[in-house]
């Protein structure tokens, strides 16, 4: 197997134990309710499916799904995808919970807890880093990564519609910065251009070493 293949079958088996603790299928033998509405499930389960994708494309290097898989702006997206998963968990999610005097799952909270915001964000962005092919980036690519973080926005919006709190949270929207109800058109919109150029800005970054790298 090439390196980058191995590199996604250890991510494949480190994501999928760390999901399943996660979710506590294992510790409790069932799925946390709404546990699939937050991004940061819903980014680790793309990319757990991403990389056995991966792993199982590397054996036809010539076939087309290798080929798919392994553009320059798919593995990106990626990358950063699941970067921004622990960005938003270290520096908003994490801070919040802490000034509210609450003692929040931060690094060391659980196994499964590390591998979803911490191991599996940073490992996947080294495998880009290292392993990924390069060429064929622009700015260009940065703009059409928002399409993710757009799609989100609107599924949680729709979701809130139904009226029926996530899970056990009691939460209509997954996040405080997303509460439409709470926060009113004005600041939903404001806190929805600030993540959205976060976000561009990010791609850039990625694509600005991408092009350093290639």
């Amino acid at each position: 197997m090439s390196g980058l293949q191995l590199s996604a079958l250890f991510l494949f088996l480190l994501n999928t134990a760390g999901l399943l603790l996660h979710s506590q299928l294992i510790p409790r033998g069932r799925i946390r309710a709404g546990m699939f509405c937050f991004y940061t499930n819903q980014s680790n389960l793309l990319l757990t499916v991403y990389e056995l994708l991966l792993l199982c494309a590397g054996f036809w290097p010539g076939g087309r799904l290798w080929a798919v898989l392994t553009d320059v702006r798919l593995s990106c997206a990626m990358a950063l995808y699941i970067w921004v998963t622990h960005l938003i968990y270290q520096f908003v999610l994490v801070p919040e919970q802490k000034s509210k005097g609450q003692r929040f799952a931060d690094f060391g909270g659980s196994f499964g807890n590390i591998c979803v915001h911490y191991l599996t964000p940073l490992l996947v962005v080294a495998q880009w880093l290292f392993l990924a092919d390069k060429t064929g980036l622009s700015l260009l690519c940065a703009v059409w990564w928002l399409t993710l973080p757009l799609a989100y926005t609107v599924y949680a919006l729709l979701r809130a519609t139904g009226g029926k709190p996530i899970g056990h949270t009691g939460l209509l929207y997954p996040y405080a910065f997303m509460d439409l109800k709470r926060l009113g058109w004005k600041k939903f919109l404001r806190n929805a251009a600030v993540l959205l150029v976060l976000f561009f800005l990010l791609g850039c970054v990625l694509v600005g070493l991408g092009m350093l790298l290639q």
